[in-house]
């Protein structure tokens, strides 16, 4: 993890203009400011960059294009969380007899609410962006060298959870399908690794069960694998979960764009 982490950066000024358009109507989840869907982005994409090791000019080749998809991908987690922090912020204008409240009210409730989505939920997602980057580009080279280091060990870190603990030490081959799913981070948090092992290093003959322990107690956002699915936040995660009617509207990254990117030419 960085030893400074960034901050969200979004201005007060901002915050006040985004909890008055709430309140008067002219902005909501279906007409999400590009000043916060790009703030959220900025903010996850250190977070991507820092865990990769470099950002897009740093890289070319297959680096670039996986550096690129991950990319993308922060953009449209971005994009759902706006959504839902917009959702989320706008239900709190109406009191328990559907009244609207004051705007002085709603602007107390909303910017404690903003915080909490930005400040203790936006640190999480950030660790969580660094953890995955970290997996996904060490995945490529686990790849790369599996036919002369085709093992991989699981390792936690420090006092082990309860999910974690179970797996520490435990040995599959690289190409064993319980890497589609335990491989870190396998919580919010998470600071556990993998190390690549030579051929002579000793499975684990009971890694089914503890599969099947692991898999009853992880989240399901967390059940995939980030180096093969090469995404940073998986379609299981609540952001993307969206009413019926909200589905098309989701898809079309809820009218949001995604910054083209450009391969380097070296």
């Amino acid at each position: 993890m960085p030893k400074t982490e960034p901050k969200f950066k979004y201005t007060q000024q901002q915050i006040d203009e985004l909890l008055k358009g709430l309140h008067d109507g002219s902005i909501d989840e279906y007409s999400i400011p590009e000043s916060l869907y790009n703030a959220t982005a900025d903010y996850l994409l250190k977070a991507l960059y820092d865990g990769f090791g470099g950002d897009l000019t740093d890289f070319e080749g297959k680096d670039w294009e996986l550096l690129n998809e991950l990319r993308e991908n922060i953009y449209m987690f971005s994009a759902a969380k706006s959504f839902q922090q917009l959702r989320d912020i706008g239900s709190l204008m109406f009191d328990e007899d559907g009244d609207r409240i004051s705007i002085n009210e709603f602007s107390k409730l909303g910017e404690q609410k903003f915080e909490t989505w930005n400040d203790a939920w936006g640190r999480t997602e950030y660790n969580t962006a660094v953890a995955s980057a970290q997996t996904a580009v060490k995945w490529q080279t686990i790849e790369d060298n599996k036919d002369i280091l085709p093992n991989l060990c699981y390792h936690t870190i420090g006092d082990a959870c309860d999910i974690c603990a179970p797996l520490d030490g435990m040995t599959a081959k690289v190409d064993d399908h319980i890497w589609n799913t335990v491989t870190p981070p396998n919580h919010f948090n998470c600071l556990c690794v993998i190390t690549q092992e030579e051929e002579d290093k000793e499975l684990t003959q009971n890694k089914e069960s503890i599969y099947k322990q692991v898999d009853k107690a992880m989240d399901d956002t967390f059940k995939f694998n980030p180096g093969k699915e090469k995404v940073i936040f998986s379609e299981d995660h609540p952001y993307f979960q969206v009413p019926k009617e909200d589905v098309k509207f989701a898809k079309e990254n809820f009218g949001l764009p995604i910054p083209e990117a450009k391969p380097n030419k070296r």
